[in-house]
């Protein structure tokens, strides 16, 4: 037993909150099968622990540790408060937004070739292992976050636990990861002892690591919810008239919509907003994966002012055929209005548009002229 009061490791403390539901949303939501997803999660979880010891190995990695832990609120408080919170959306791309924060801090520049290494490990998509760590991060962080809490750990405490855990981490990460740069060195003579330990330790442990990191992403979605207030600096917490909550960049496309639709006044009318962040694969109507979150979020807004009407308007610059550009533009507002039709936004609401590369509002001779030629907008004709 732990000298902290654990019963069990702090792969095993979490086994009994999952549910084969669990298990299975997490596979639809990086589009892979169970196998594959629960593989890769079974290396991503001592990665993300080793990772997270060998930051606690020195005083000054401690205390930032804990710190990335008590400032982005991963008190594990809704340990016990389990819900179906997989289903993508603002909340989960918020969640991968705060753990590309994390592996940065983690992983440092290894992030890329962990990920690399996790992908050829389980046979996934290189995108699906990393979306994986990306929820991972703050999950993992969610479940240091609640032994500390509940054991009032310090710094120098929770540095000890995760010492003291050196050994099942290290039996847990696969032969492959163990040699990666940051994570060779991580675990001091426990990493060295990974390949012979793969066979016997890494079967006992994928047992236990894939309802493990399902169960943290639960709580640390519920966390996440209920805590707008520790979002990551710039965030800003907007609530709007039906009780739904968005944590969003101040200035940004959609908290610039949101902030009119609560306080604007109808003599702006028609108003028009300028998407940001939405890109679209070249040549194609498929959005980018970053760029759903703005897809996202709008929709949650639209729903919450059911008077306001809108038109999608698309645009290109100059580069290629008129014709071509109108018909590209048009089909990209379409397929914005789509998206907001499936997510429950009345097509009532809504008309779309196609201008091409008529209209622009910066000189084509440039590539930064021509990238703001190619956009997106978004007009308010009714609120």
């Amino acid at each position: 037993m732990s000298s902290y009061g654990l019963s069990a490791n702090l792969i095993d403390t979490l086994r009994s909150y999952i549910t084969p539901d669990i298990i299975s949303k997490a596979s639809s939501l990086v589009g892979e099968n169970p196998a594959g997803t629960g593989k890769a999660l079974s290396a991503i979880v001592p990665a993300l622990l080793g990772s997270a010891t060998n930051m606690a190995s020195t005083e000054g990695g401690a205390s930032k540790l804990l710190g990335l832990i008590q400032g982005g609120g991963f008190d594990g408080s809704m340990l016990n408060s389990l819900g179906s919170l997989l289903s993508g959306g603002a909340i989960t791309e918020n969640l991968m937004g705060t753990g590309q924060q994390l592996l940065g801090n983690l992983f440092g520049n290894n992030a890329n070739a962990v990920s690399s290494a996790v992908s050829n490990f389980a046979g996934v998509s290189n995108s699906s292992a990393s979306s994986l760590m990306k929820l991972g991060a703050p999950l993992v962080m969610s479940l240091l976050g609640k032994v500390a809490s509940t054991q009032g750990l310090s710094s120098s405490g929770l540095a000890g636990l995760l010492s003291s855990e050196k050994s099942s981490i290290a039996a847990a990460l696969p032969a492959g990861l163990g040699s990666l740069p940051g994570l060779g060195n991580l675990l001091g003579s426990a990493g060295t002892s990974v390949a012979g330990t793969a066979a016997a330790g890494a079967a006992a442990g994928r047992r236990w690591l894939v309802p493990v990191l399902l169960a943290i992403l639960v709580i640390a979605g519920l966390l996440w919810f209920v805590r707008g207030c520790n979002q990551p600096t710039g965030l800003m917490q907007v609530k709007l008239p039906n009780g739904e909550v968005l944590s969003l960049p101040a200035g940004s496309f959609n908290y610039t919509l949101a902030q009119y639709l609560a306080n604007g006044s109808n003599a702006e009318l028609p108003k028009t907003f300028v998407f940001d962040h939405l890109n679209f694969n070249t040549g194609t109507t498929d959005l980018t994966p970053d760029s759903r979150q703005t897809v996202s979020d709008l929709i949650v807004i639209l729903k919450a002012y059911p008077n306001a009407e809108v038109q999608l308007a698309g645009y290109t610059d100059n580069t290629g055929d008129p014709v071509a550009n109108q018909k590209l533009s048009q089909d990209r507002a379409y397929a914005i209005r789509d998206m907001l039709a499936a997510g429950g936004v009345a097509t009532s609401r809504m008309t779309a548009a196609g201008y091409g590369q008529d209209k622009p509002v910066a000189a084509n001779d440039t590539e930064e002229g021509r990238a703001k030629n190619r956009r997106t907008e978004l007009v308010v004709t009714k609120k």
